[in-house]
């Protein structure tokens, strides 16, 4: 294709720059900053000099198209039969750019094509003008298919079809135009500028509290060391072909649904929806009043509503709503999945499908309130422990179904008092769980052992509903929390040769306790302790070693 020595030149010209390290200090040494300065300022009179070269050269060879002295936008401006374009090129700003000294190639809509357009709207006409540019130069001669970034950001596909060429949707209509500044396409129709699925949450009614909530965590900053400029206005200033730095830390969790190289299926809840789904979570996510109270309820909540709505799409024909089972970029699982997307209204955009729902219907277990599983052999939250020995152990190759291939034992080193071990359990939400302590049996280390059982007790710490910490509550036998000071835990006896998922208590927590990157440890208020309470006389029957796998606590829906 014409103009590959342009591309390749700038390409080379921006390789090389990339090898520079030019905003760090990586090497320090006085007048670094000139040193810098005066580089980029060689390499780029040195780049552009080449290709110029290189577009010269091109512009001569080429002896089949219109050649022009006009710039892109002068050419475009002096045909009658572009008048229209030429105006939406002057409503959107980019005259200037199109009569910068930069390269681009510009496919360019005769007046049929957009006689029905409406240049009032302004948003509507500089999406328009920005689909069809594009920096660079893409000529017809040679080609078979190109897939084009142009300034929408759009990834438009120019190709050959049999003996006509393709833009998009559009066809080209006559030779294309080497204007003093790149080349110009014409099109029998305009190419129509599709949301993504950013810009469709941005820009659909009815999905105001989704977008209130996603758009007030973005940040835009003007990159003006990326940006180039491209002249002056009346007043002396600089004009740039900006570079403006997008940033959203809730995009960067669920997925970057403003890119276009990326394919997304996104269910979006329309305010219906999202007032129902706020009001079922937000129970899950009261919080103290100290610690940050409704502000901090309402974030998490929405956050909370919005961390399972996006998933992966390998292309645009997969029809994921026929699948048995769906993973959310969260990592959320959904198995089955159809009932999700159940009276949804389907959208097809330029980087995949929205599907518009008036109800989600996540189950909270599913989705914002999963199990929560503490490995007892990781120490990561703080574990401590009483009267014991610590030591880790593998479970590989045991025959036992033992979680991560890992365990805890817990050897007692006290022949009067019970040894114990306290797993702190974070991010608990408000509401009920089902506590489980799962024990691997002693015959994982000596298979002639099937007749020990381990005994033992627990105790659970929380915040109760007024807000004040409950510390070390005994559980009875009859697995209910007693908060009565002084009350004693209740013996539990495992099975002797097989792993015991044991049932501890079932709790209702008032707040939800979810660590930041400001938390620390001390800050996890819920906690499980574990003691042997088997006697030294009852080593027969039972071991005073525990070997412990992990602490589950399951949502009660």
């Amino acid at each position: 294709m014409h103009g590959t020595g342009f591309l390749n030149c700038r390409k080379t010209f921006i390789t090389f720059l990339s090898g520079i390290n030019v905003s760090t200090n990586k090497y320090k040494f006085t007048g670094m900053k000139y040193f810098r300065f005066t580089i980029i300022v060689f390499l780029l009179t040195f780049g552009l000099i080449a290709c110029n070269e290189s577009w010269e050269e091109h512009y001569q060879s080429k002896t089949t198209s219109v050649k022009s002295e006009l710039n892109l936008y002068e050419y475009i401006k002096s045909k009658s039969e572009f008048s229209i374009f030429a105006d939406m090129i002057q409503l959107s700003g980019f005259d200037k750019v199109l009569s910068s000294s930069q390269t681009y190639t510009v496919w360019v809509p005769n007046n049929k094509a957009l006689q029905n357009f409406n240049l009032a709207d302004t948003v509507a006409v500089t999406n328009i003008v920005k689909n069809h540019i594009t920096r660079f130069l893409y000529s017809s001669a040679g080609l078979d298919f190109v897939p084009v970034n142009m300034l929408s950001k759009k990834i438009i596909n120019f190709e050959r079809h049999n003996n006509a060429f393709v833009f998009g949707s559009s066809k080209l209509v006559s030779d294309e135009v080497l204007a003093k500044n790149g080349i110009i396409h014409i099109l029998d129709t305009f190419v129509p500028y599709s949301y993504n699925v950013w810009e469709f949450i941005g820009r659909t009614p009815g999905l105001d509290s989704l977008r209130a909530f996603l758009y007030a965590q973005s940040e835009y900053v003007f990159d003006e060391e990326a940006s180039i400029e491209i002249g002056t206005n009346e007043f002396n200033q600089a004009i740039y072909d900006s570079v403006i730095t997008f940033s959203n830390p809730i995009l960067d969790k669920i997925g970057a649904l403003y890119l276009e190289d990326s394919l997304y299926a996104a269910i979006l809840p329309d305010n219906n929806a999202w007032n129902l789904i706020y009001n079922k979570v937000k129970q899950n996510f009261r919080v103290l009043p100290e610690a940050g109270g409704e502000a901090l309820q309402k974030l998490y909540t929405q956050q909370a509503i919005v961390e399972d709505l996006v998933f992966r799409l390998p292309d645009l024909k997969t029809d994921i709503t026929l699948a048995d089972s769906l993973m959310a970029t969260s990592g959320s699982v959904f198995k089955p999945s159809e009932y999700l997307f159940v009276n949804a209204k389907k959208h097809e955009l330029s980087n995949g499908i929205a599907y518009v729902t008036d109800s989600l219907r996540f189950k909270a277990s599913d989705a914002w309130q999963k199990n929560i599983r503490v490995e007892a052999e990781t120490s990561e939250y703080g574990r401590t422990y009483d009267y014991s020995n610590l030591y880790l152990r593998s479970g590989a190759g045991s025959g036992f179904e033992v979680s991560k291939n890992r365990y805890l034992m817990v050897e007692c080193t006290s022949p009067m008092t019970p040894g114990a071990v306290t797993f702190p359990i974070p991010n608990t939400l408000a509401g009920k769980y089902r506590i489980y302590c799962v024990f691997v049996p002693s015959n994982i280390v000596l298979a002639s052992d099937t007749l020990r059982k381990y005994k033992v007790q627990f105790n659970v710490s929380y915040v109760s509903n007024s807000g004040k910490p409950v510390l070390n509550a005994a559980v009875s036998s009859t697995n209910k929390i007693i908060t009565t000071a002084g009350a004693k835990a209740a013996d539990f006896q495992t099975l002797p040769a097989e792993v015991t998922k044991m049932f501890v208590t079932e709790i209702d927590l008032s707040y939800c306790n979810i660590l930041t990157k400001e938390s620390t440890n001390s800050d996890i208020t819920v906690k499980l302790k574990v003691s042997s309470s088997a006697k030294v006389t009852e080593t027969v029957r039972f071991d005073r070693s525990m070997r412990i796998d992990y602490i589950v606590l399951e949502p009660v829906e």
